[in-house]
């Protein structure tokens, strides 16, 4: 089968091939037989006359049979191959077109089937004649080391007694400090052999001096590393250090004992020199095993201990939670981002004593928020006075802000405190600030900006300081663009912001906050104790919330009122679509688009952010994708957040 393959692939590769115009070529046409014998017999090198078309060794002279076995001549060619069939295939072809040619990869076998390195030179004899001759590569390096060897001896044997000098020299002179020094330190010569080792090398490695000089070192006590693996002496640092003539400092290294147990050391490897001439290397060890154990023992203890650490922090976290469920700052209850941020921002409002912008959907939070503010701040024994912005007229609200004397108007009975007298000294919280009719707001900004005001009817200033906090559940940014809010007013209430995210952003939150609500409806209508399970909490934060924080109170407030102590089950007000044929409902195109707005992020978040594609956010709104990346670009929508 060989033979097959070797004459199937090689006359399928003559046919890409021309043969070459090499003047070699030409030989063919002078030598017959018997010149060819000669040729091949006279040849200095092991040589073969191969016919490539029908895979025969034709000649050989007696180098080749020596190499290759005395049944050559006559044989197949393809036999004597330990290479692919392919390979020889495309030396063959590389001989016919350039005319001669020599490579190293034609692989042979010898007489007892081991396979030999050589260096193939093939010459094209004739046509589909191939001679070619082989240098044993492993004989012939074996003769130029032995010449080599001849040559050193020769010529180097005063080197050598130089550098043996010097190093016994070296040696005597510093016996007595290498003796008494606690590192390992021992030389090497330029070959790698060891020509002093002190006392301390000795002890930590287990080895007598007799036992190391003159010895290579490296195939010693570094032969391998920590894991097993050989450590071939090309890649050593201490070999390096006079090879490349530099200091090489290692840290983290491993020194075999006599015992075959490891030893962790660090050392320096430095070259030394004899006049000039490189000399070899002095290296300095410390046997740092127990240094390293203590180390690796400290970093498991640390381990160990942040280990613990972490699981006295989530268990403390867990505990704080259980405890102090019902009020973070007064009811702020979560452990989300947002509900993070947001005490934090409530601490910094407190402090610092700032009017504060609260925004947010409705039933978010944002009553609750500003009720921390107050009880946090050093107003807190003062009262929190809140007034309505919305559902009031322009008078009522002026009236109900500033109070008024008996007589300022048609109805005035009695005289009125107002609100912002109530609030002095406290805080007063404006809630849906944005429905505050403008002529209000206007009279608002300058009891700011004054810290004064005059009551209706009255004609004496009276001074007020209090802190305002404003809530509102639509853009004022919107309001003020479109003219509906003064732009003084903005920015004299938005010194500090303060956003309450909904509910259903942070549904981390909806565990805590149900317990909240269920342990505070169960002790204020001493209703039985009952537990949300596994599937209460499932269920809960499979709702969307439109109502937020507000609408889950009152289904937990129900659930526990219908479930007396029993299991509990939730009805969700889901709320129908309450733009109907028959609706006479009117929306602003603010109103329109914030409609658009929560559609599409609901599609994105039911679609993890997925625009395109049939489970995309498109599909789901009935739109191609181009319109609606165009709407979501528009509305300022990122839909990396939903992922």
């Amino acid at each position: 089968m060989k033979l097959q393959a070797f004459l199937t692939i090689f006359r399928k590769l003559r046919i890409f091939v021309k043969p070459g115009r090499h003047k070699t070529a030409r030989l063919s046409g002078m030598l017959d037989q018997s010149d060819s014998d000669r040729l091949v017999r006279h040849n200095p090198l092991p040589t073969l006359l191969v016919d490539t078309r029908n895979d025969r060794v034709l000649s050989a002279n007696v180098l080749a049979h020596q190499l290759f076995g005395p049944m050559l001549q006559g044989g197949a060619f393809s036999e004597l191959l330990k290479c692919d069939v392919p390979t020889a295939a495309v030396f063959f072809d590389a001989v016919a077109h350039f005319g001669t040619y020599v490579s190293r990869t034609l692989s042979m076998s010898d007489s007892e089937g081991a396979t030999l390195r050589l260096q193939s030179h093939g010459v094209q004899y004739r046509h589909e004649l191939v001679l070619i001759s082989f240098l044993n590569l492993d004989e012939h390096d074996r003769r130029n080391h032995l010449a080599e060897q001849d040559a050193h001896q020769r010529a180097g044997l005063s080197q050598w007694q130089n550098i043996y000098g010097f190093f016994r020299e070296v040696e005597a002179q510093n016996h007595l400090i290498l003796e008494a020094a606690g590192e390992g330190i021992y030389g090497i010569n330029a070959m790698g052999q060891a020509t002093f080792v002190n006392r301390a090398a000795q002890e930590m490695l287990g080895w007598s001096s007799d036992d190391l000089i003159g010895r290579d070192l490296h195939a010693t006590i570094h032969h391998k590393h920590l894991n097993g693996e050989h450590f071939p002496a090309h890649e050593c640092p201490i070999y390096a250090s006079f090879r490349r003539e530099e200091t090489m400092r290692v840290d983290d290294d491993v020194f075999w004992r006599k015992d075959g147990k490891p030893i962790l050391v660090e050392y320096v490897s430095t070259p030394i020199y004899d006049h000039g001439v490189l000399a070899g290397a002095v290296v300095i060890f410390r046997d740092v095993t127990d240094r390293k154990e203590n180390e690796r023992k400290l970093r498991d203890a640390l381990a160990q201990v942040e280990e613990l650490k972490v699981k006295l922090e989530q268990e403390n976290d867990y505990l704080l939670t259980e405890i102090r469920s019902a009020r973070s700052h007064t009811g702020v209850v979560g452990v989300s981002p947002a509900i993070k941020s947001l005490n934090a921002r409530i601490d910094l409002a407190a402090r610092n004593k700032a009017n504060v912008l609260v925004t947010g959907p409705p039933g978010s939070g944002k009553s609750l928020t500003v009720s921390a503010i107050h009880e946090a701040s050093d107003r807190h024994r003062r009262p929190l006075v809140r007034i309505s912005c919305d559902h009031m007229s322009a008078p009522e609200l002026e009236a109900e802000l500033f109070g008024y004397r008996r007589g300022a108007f048609s109805g005035a009975t009695r005289d009125n405190t107002g609100k912002l007298i109530m609030a002095h000294n406290g805080t007063l919280h404006l809630d849906e600030v944005a429905e505050l009719p403008k002529v209000v707001q206007a009279k608002l900004h300058d009891v700011l900006q004054r810290g004064h005001f005059q009551r209706l009817g009255d004609s004496t200033q009276t001074p007020v300081s209090l802190t305002v906090v404003a809530t509102t559940s639509r853009d004022l940014m919107t309001e003020l663009r479109a003219g509906r809010f003064r732009q003084d007013l903005y920015f004299a209430l938005n010194v500090f912001s303060i956003t309450c995210e909904p509910l259903h952003d942070r549904p981390e939150d909806i565990p805590y906050l149900a317990k909240h609500f269920l342990d505070r409806t169960t002790r204020r209508l001493r209703l039985p104790a009952t537990r949300l399970s596994k599937s209460n909490i499932e269920a809960l934060k499979q709702y969307e919330w439109p109502g937020n924080v507000r609408e889950l109170e009152n289904v937990i407030e129900r659930a526990a009122i219908l479930a007396q102590g029993g299991r509990l089950k939730f009805d969700f007000q889901r709320k129908e679509n309450g733009l109907g044929r028959s609706s006479d409902v009117v929306l602003t195109h603010d109103e329109l688009r914030s409609l658009e707005r929560e559609n599409i992020k609901n599609a994105l978040r039911r679609t993890k952010g997925k625009v395109s594609g049939q489970k995309g956010a498109a599909a789901m709104l009935g739109v191609a994708p181009t319109t609606a990346y165009s709407k979501i670009k528009s509305l300022g929508i990122d839909p990396k957040h939903f992922k």
